[in-house]
């Protein structure tokens, strides 16, 4: 949807009750019919699996849009959908989504023709989605600076100053997951080495117990035996001591540390919102370290006001539907 039709909708979505918040990830596909509120009135979700085509993929979101129209008992005011990739927010596109497999896809258009009604639709980038939900609806009511970080499957983050998303000159603003902090680190999916999300997401995390565990160090891990590695078993082996789990997000952690200082440095936020499942899960591992190493690299001045809290959203498809009240001029009862 573009800027000017964006504009177009402000007068009927100040009527609208509802919103309808889509989280399109590699896995899964999440969708909530949203009140202005933030309450979420009904929620659907559904399998990606992108191996089967963008058709397949678009149709099944456009199945889940409908169904929650119908549970509406007011109007919509639209739809707002969160997408991993790089978005031309302004003409609702979607490039280079490596993990959906997407090259180029104008979803916004895509989505509306597969409706058999007219609604308005907007398409933003995942984080950028959920920092406008906490800005809304969660962790972040009331704060007009901050930055919203996720950490999962991989690393995103979304900017709020002065009370408006920052995007940037090309839709790529808070791109830090694909800063190359060792540009001899390990390969990532954007084709850089040693981006942040190499060491700081749930994959990375296991990588780096992997790198320990071929190393021998530290000694007495228990994670060599008992199945494969996933994240979900290393947070729980870090959590009761495993030195390899330990020393894997305390890596991490630092990491995050830099990422912390160079937003700090440059933004000046009052807040730092964690969020994602490895970023709640694993909080109280990380965020400790990182802020210790945020200390070695920033001065106290610019620490004095900041606040490094936890996301307060209860789904990930509430983003999204900041996304519409955002867009038709709603302040959400802020």
């Amino acid at each position: 949807m573009s800027r000017r039709s964006a504009l177009s909708s402000t007068i009927s979505g100040r009527s609208a009750s509802y919103a309808i918040g889509v989280d399109l990830g590699a896995t899964k596909i999440a969708a909530a019919l949203v009140s202005r509120d933030g309450r979420v009135v009904a929620e659907k979700r559904v399998p990606t699996e992108p191996a089967l085509g963008e058709e397949a993929v678009i149709g099944r979101m456009a199945t889940l849009v409908q169904e929650l129209s119908q549970e509406a008992s007011g109007p919509l005011a639209g739809v707002g959908i969160g997408t991993p990739g790089y978005v031309n927010s302004a003409a609702g596109i979607v490039q280079n989504a490596v993990n959906l497999g997407w090259q180029e896809v104008p979803l916004a258009q895509r989505l509306q023709a597969a409706l058999p009604m007219h609604l308005d639709i907007w398409v933003e980038n995942d984080a950028n989605v959920q920092a406008l939900g906490e800005y809304y609806f969660g962790a972040a009511r009331g704060c007009d600076h901050f930055v919203f970080i996720g950490i999962g499957s991989g690393l995103g983050s979304g900017i709020i100053s002065r009370g408006a998303l920052i995007t940037g000159a090309t839709y790529m603003a808070a791109e830090m997951g694909h800063l190359s902090l060792d540009p001899e680190g390990r390969q990532c999916a954007c084709g850089l080495r040693g981006c942040v999300e190499t060491v700081v997401s749930g994959p990375g995390i296991v990588a780096s117990v992997q790198k320990y565990l071929a190393q021998g160090r530290p000694m007495g891990s228990r994670l060599a035996a008992g199945g494969p590695l996933t994240p979900e078993r290393v947070l729980q082996a870090a959590q009761e001591g495993d030195p390899a789990a330990r020393a894997a997000f305390a890596e991490a952690a630092s990491w995050l540390g830099m990422v912390f200082a160079a937003y700090v440095a440059i933004l000046n936020p009052a807040k730092i919102v964690i969020g994602g499942g490895l970023g709640l899960s694993g909080f109280d591992l990380l965020v400790p370290d990182a802020m210790g190493e945020l200390r070695r690299r920033v001065g106290a001045q610019s620490l004095e006001a900041l606040q490094v809290v936890r996301s307060q959203l209860s789904s990930s498809a509430v983003g999204a539907s900041a996304l519409v009240w955002a867009a038709a001029g709603q302040d959400g009862q802020r």
